[in-house]
């Protein structure tokens, strides 16, 4: 695939994806699509390219880059997009640009209030621009290349995907290298279905568990002060005064963590 766009998205896309939606609420968009289709018929809608395998979405692009099928070092960030995550018109051009002003090296978009969230921090702060945080998760990471070339071999850690983001979070602990992009929000539009998602059926499948591969990546890495924003480092929104940004900030991260804790938004089937 020869690049026509600065930066890439890669969808790890089965029959209900959404990106022929996106791509067509986007038509001036400043990236190119790679589709890596698991399901049994590929669909070819709205994407540059599809191409198949990989057990999950990490592990998908690394088969992808590792076999050369995508030039993905002529880009200058990519994005690895689980197919039920929904950008408003535009919005993956608009991230992209945030992304390349402020130079990101990881970073993801921003979750709305109350859509399937599994970590507060992940969901938005309306004070800031980026956030500055100890963690992004694996559902939608934008990679600069040279992040993406660092962080290469950590996709294939899970079979189940849990863990790879907490890798990512140990190796950059304390480096201000990870953000939230707050001007962008997103819906992550299906609850995590760890009983019947087609994911968790063939990690099983596998001979694996999630739980289980978290923990072990836990044990693996060294810990990196806990998920959750950062105390300083953070772009806030103009209109917000730079004297009392911090406090603010503090104070709406508490009452966010606060609602989520209390199943205002979550993913992940709470535990007996």
């Amino acid at each position: 695939m020869t690049p026509q766009r600065p930066y890439l998205v890669v969808f790890r896309a089965g029959p209900h994806s959404l990106h022929p939606k996106i791509v067509a609420e986007d038509p001036s968009r400043n990236w190119d699509c790679v589709v890596n289709w698991w399901g049994v018929e590929p669909d070819h809608t709205s994407a540059d390219v599809v191409l198949p395998g990989g057990v999950n979405k990490p592990d998908g692009f690394y088969h992808l880059a590792t076999q050369d099928l995508i030039a993905w070092r002529s880009y200058d960030y990519i994005l690895l997009l689980d197919d039920d995550v929904y950008f408003s018109p535009g919005d993956i051009s608009r991230l992209f640009t945030i992304a390349r002003e402020h130079a990101t090296y990881l970073a993801q978009p921003a979750l709305r209030w109350g859509t399937y969230a599994s970590h507060a921090v992940t969901l938005w702060n309306p004070l800031c621009k980026l956030r500055a945080t100890s963690f992004v998760e694996v559902m939608a990471p934008v990679f600069s290349r040279a992040a993406l070339e660092y962080l290469l071999e950590t996709l294939t850690l899970t079979k189940s995907t849990w863990g790879i983001d907490w890798a990512w979070s140990a190796l950059l602990a304390n480096q201000q290298r990870i953000q939230v992009i707050d001007a962008v929000r997103v819906d992550h539009t299906k609850p995590v279905n760890l009983k019947a998602g087609p994911l968790y059926q063939l990690s099983r499948a596998l001979g694996t568990d999630a739980g289980l591969e978290l923990e072990a990546i836990k044990r693996r890495f060294p810990t990196f002060g806990g998920i959750g924003t950062h105390r300083d480092g953070h772009t806030l929104r103009a209109c917000i005064p730079q004297w009392a940004g911090f406090w603010l900030i503090r104070l709406i991260d508490k009452a966010i963590r606060y609602a989520h804790a209390r199943g205002w938004s979550s993913a992940l089937p709470r535990r007996p």
